[in-house]
């Protein structure tokens, strides 16, 4: 008969894992205050920030909607990874993924509308010393950030003691060195 696992007995999450999941509720939270807020501007005001036009407002719901959904895969994904679920460590990379993916391709955008754009060398009107090709290799900075957090994601949730600890944690037994030896858990 298998023994109930006390608190104590229980698995820890390794704190590439806990820092992994930190990140994620962040972004989770800042996608939570997107969606409702193109909702409030879709519905709640008076003033056409998004047109009334149908076919506008069907691909600004859908996305909307998407976003909302990416949301609520995150939150059950951080409930997995602290539960060491071996489910939450797919649902991550798959997210890690889909990161670096989404923000490869911003980044790649926003440089290219850089140096394709005759708008680079513009002025901002309030900063006379900043220029918009400088705001936007910056945004391309920020972007490129958030993609490299989707590479983290990737790498890490697939080295052989991520897999481990999620193995052992499905099968109840003890892991060995259930503690990473770097920040990002690649130590």
């Amino acid at each position: 008969m298998a023994r109930d696992l006390d608190i104590d007995d229980r698995p820890r999450a390794p704190s590439g894992v806990v820092a992994a999941a930190a990140v994620m509720a962040v972004m989770a939270f800042i996608g939570l205050l997107l969606a409702a807020g193109c909702a409030y501007l879709m519905f709640g005001t008076d003033y056409a920030v998004i047109p009334h036009i149908l076919s506008v407002r069907i691909i600004v719901a859908g996305l909307d909607a998407l976003v909302l959904a990416l949301v609520i895969l995150a939150v059950c994904t951080i409930v997995g990874l602290f539960r060491l679920k071996v489910w939450s460590r797919y649902s991550i990379t798959l997210l890690g993924l889909l990161h670096l993916l989404v923000f490869g391709f911003l980044t790649a955008g926003v440089l290219i509308a850089r140096f394709k754009s005759g708008f680079a060398a513009l002025t901002v009107p309030n900063n006379p010393g900043l220029t918009v090709g400088e705001i936007l290799v910056g945004l391309a900075i920020f972007f490129a950030l958030l993609a490299l957090v989707g590479v983290w994601w990737i790498i890490y949730f697939n080295t052989d003691h991520t897999r481990m600890v999620f193995r052992h944690a499905q099968i109840g037994i003890p892991v060995p060195d259930a503690e990473s030896k770097s920040f990002l858990g690649l130590g």
